[in-house]
Order: C-alpha cells, then structure tokens, then sequence
C-alpha cells in the first residue's frame, strides 16, 4: 500500500477515479471499479483498491491491469518503478521467498536511497558485468538482481542487500528489521564474510540478561542470552557476528560466579575474544537491575573481573527494546560525546549533575530539553536507589530527550571525587568515558572494591541496537 500511496498523484480523489476507470476498461480487471467502495481519503481508497484486487477472480490479471495503468496515467512518477519492482518479486513464484522480499522492499521504500546505491553490487555477478549500473537508482537495482535468470537466483540479491544495510547512509535512517531477518533466514544461499578482525574495529559483546518469573522479589531469575557484533573505531552500524543462549536461568547471586563461567565457555565468542582490536562489553539490563556489578564477573583461568580486561558497560533493556523511541535526538547528543574539550577538566564539567529530589522530578525532561549540548547526566543517587517519580523522569530523559549516557557511583554522595579520579585519566571528549572508567577500575583494583570506590557506567549507543535480538521467529516478536 505504501508504494501505491508513494505515487504523487495519488492523494487526490480525480486521479484515484482515473486509475480505476482506466483498469475497469481493461480486458484483465474488466469492470472492478464496481466492487470498490470510493472514499475520499487517500489511504482507506488505495486500502479497498488493494482488498478488490486480492478477491478479484484473478488477482494477478488485476495487478497487472492496476501496473499498465498507472504507466499510462504517471509514466514519470519515481514510484513507478518500485511497484514494477513489486510485480516482477510476485512473478518470480516459488523459487523466491516473496512475502519476505516484500517486507524488505517495502522497508527500502520507505527509507532515502543513498546515494549510487549500485555501489554496493558484487564485483563478480555474471551478466552484470557489462553493464553500466553507475546511476541506477534503488529500485532498479533491485529490479536487475531479482530479474537474473542463473543457478544463484537469490545470492547476488542477498550480498548485496547486506552490504546495502550496512551503508551507514541507510543504517542511520531506520534499523531495518526485515531486511536483517531476511538475510539471517536466507545465510545460506549467501554467507557473510569471514569474521575475521579487520583493521579499525573494535568488538562489542552484548551481555542481556532477561527477567523470568517474579521480578522485585529474592527468586528473581534471569535467562542469559550474548551476541557479537563489529564495529568501525569511528562509531556507525555494527554488524552481528555471532551468538548464544543459556538454556539455563539464574539467580542474581549465582550470575556473578556463574556468568563468566558461560562467557568463556563458548568457543566462537572466546576465539573472537582473542583480537588485538579494542573491545567493549555491554551488559543489556532490566530497569530493576540497573546497577549490577557486571564488571566483578570473573572469567578465564586469571580469575579476574571482566572490568579490569575491558570496558564495561551497561544498558537499559526496555529502551534498548523499544521500537517507537525517536532516533533524531539520541543520535544528536551522540555525537556531542564526539566534540573535543580544552583539557579534561573541561571534557568532565560537560557531565551535569541535576537535583535529584521528588520535587525536581516534574522539571527534569524541561531541564535537558533547554540544554541542547547535553549528552551526560551524572546522578547523585544510584539508579537503583532513586525515588520512583525521579527514576521515572531520567528514563524520560532518555527515552523522549535522547540523553545516551549516565553516571554515577553506587553509593549515594557527592560525586567530586568520582570525577577527580576520571580526571586523572585525561579525556579528551566525553567519548572516552569508557576507557577512562576502564583505566580507574583497573586503578581501584581486586574483585571487592569498597562500593564507594565502584561506578556505573550507562553507555546506549544509538547504532549499536540489534532488532533481531526479539525476534525468536521471522515474523514473531517475543
């Protein structure tokens, strides 16, 4: 439907008669006009048209009828080559998975083609070759790579939609769902590259623990579930490389001798732990378990915490989960964390610390909303800790004003000296909080630091959100 309502002309009621009466006169949808209620309102028309078509005595013909007509009517109009596009997907029958391709196109269409999308097509497809695909636009390429008659009809497509996805021209743009669930259902007929480190990457381990049975209670247990993914050293979309599940569950207590345990146990992800580029680990957390000590997780045969190996972060579970969440201020106080400072007592002043009192709280969102620049909030009081109305107004803060990064200590108090200690480690921009609460983990040492001496991180990369991570099944979330 999106595609029909792409078609310019398409909002106004003359054009839609136009469309109609045109299709009507045709020998493959003759008089179909006659079983489509007129609505005034552009989307509920283009809905019956679509529905008439679906129960017409032939709906192929209809299709067909509703394309030559639209040629006739907007021969000019950009859309039209996505609905050709659509057309040739549904004709191509069995031997292409459709309804799936067309959830990927439909996802395409919606986002703005980067620029020379053919760009992104393999070097080595035969009957391409001689071809001048310089100035295609989106839709044609596709068109081109659906249309290939070989012994690799999906291949070609697949490699190239996956070197499409990650063209941090589109990722930036949407984090298309579909179209990662279709080349991980579809891995087969196109293999991903080798895994192998390559230069100016860092790994990212994401460590989520989810909540099952009672949660607020001492039974809480949580299900353990890690994927792998690389990122370029200068930020943008990552790309999966690999994960697990624990079938097991866990209680809070048992994950901290347990978890490391499960981290080194899977081979893929200990032979990728074995890299010289740098590597991030992310602990994806329920909001009720925000300040976990994830960096005290023991691992390997040294037995030291996870944090005194490498950066450790957390992360919110529900933001990371939700989809509605705006991208546009998120990512804009993002790349704040990327401006460089004076010196480093500079670079930390740019951490705010807001009052923290119930009766701050409803002034919170319109506080960070006046302060554009903002990309770091420090709390005073744990997360954990916090008032339920104060808590409620920092997920706020994150959720609707795009704040990406939280500090704090995990014992409530004024946080001078937290900030001493960081500044001892001289950042440069805000950017390299992780390595500077690296470096200061390191420092405080030993996996029983006084809590006063113990810090919590929250770092939510807006590129580094993996959608596929909900869905168990193509099509089902949960």
């Amino acid at each position: 439907m999106e595609i029909l309502l792409g078609f310019r002309m398409m909002l106004q009621l003359t054009f839609r008669q136009d469309v109609l009466a045109t299709m009507g006169a045709s020998a493959k949808a003759r008089g179909i006009q006659a079983d489509i209620r007129e609505d005034y309102t552009p989307r509920p028309h283009v809905r019956e048209i679509i529905r008439a078509i679906r129960a017409f005595r032939d709906p192929w013909a209809a299709l067909e009828a509703l394309a030559e007509s639209l040629e006739e009517l907007a021969r000019n109009d950009g859309a039209r080559d996505w609905l050709e596009l659509t057309r040739r997907v549904l004709n191509r029958g069995k031997e292409f998975p459709c309804g799936e391709l067309l959830l990927v196109i439909g996802e395409l269409h919606a986002i703005t083609a980067p620029i020379r999308p053919a760009r992104h097509l393999p070097e080595d497809i035969p009957g391409l070759r001689e071809r001048d695909t310089a100035e295609l636009t989106l839709p044609a390429v596709l068109d081109l790579l659906v249309n290939r008659i070989d012994d690799d009809p999906l291949g070609p497509l697949l490699a190239f939609l996956r070197t499409l996805g990650d063209d941090p021209e589109v990722a930036r743009q949407h984090p298309l769902p579909a179209l990662r669930r279709f080349l991980a259902a579809h891995a087969d007929w196109a293999p991903a590259p080798t895994a192998a480190a390559t230069a100016g990457e860092r790994l990212i381990v994401q460590v989520r623990l989810d909540e099952e049975g009672a949660v607020h209670t001492g039974d809480t247990q949580y299900r353990l579930r890690v994927s792998y993914y690389r990122q370029p050293l200068t930020g943008g979309p990552f790309r999966r490389i690999g994960s697990h599940h624990d079938d097991q569950v866990f209680t809070r207590s048992e994950l901290l001798g347990a978890g490391g345990a499960r981290l080194v146990a899977w081979k893929e992800l200990n032979l990728a732990l074995r890299t010289t580029d740098p590597v991030r680990i992310e602990f994806l957390l329920p909001r009720s378990i925000l300040g976990y000590t994830a960096e005290l997780w023991s691992t390997g045969a040294t037995r030291r915490p996870l944090g005194e190996f490498h950066p450790v972060v957390v992360r919110q579970l529900e933001r990371y989960c939700e989809p509605h969440l705006g991208l546009a201020a998120w990512r804009q106080r993002w790349a704040n964390l990327h401006t460089h400072g004076a010196d480093s007592n500079e670079v930390l002043e740019r951490i705010a610390w807001p009052s923290l009192d119930r009766a701050s709280a409803k002034e919170l969102l319109n506080w960070v909303t006046g302060r554009k620049n903002l990309a770091c909030l420090g709390l005073t009081v744990p997360y954990e800790q916090l008032d339920p109305e104060v808590q409620y107004a920092v997920d706020d803060a994150m959720y609707f004003e795009g704040i990406p990064v939280l500090i704090w200590r995990r014992v409530a108090g004024d946080p001078d000296p937290l900030v001493a200690a960081l500044r001892e480690h001289r950042p440069t921009r805000l950017a390299e909080l992780p390595d500077a609460v690296h470096r200061y983990r390191r420092q405080v040492g030993g996996p029983n630091p006084d809590p006063d001496r113990t810090v919590t991180l929250l770092w939510d990369d807006p590129d580094c959100v993996d959608p596929d991570q909900d869905y168990s099944f193509p099509g089902i979330v949960g």
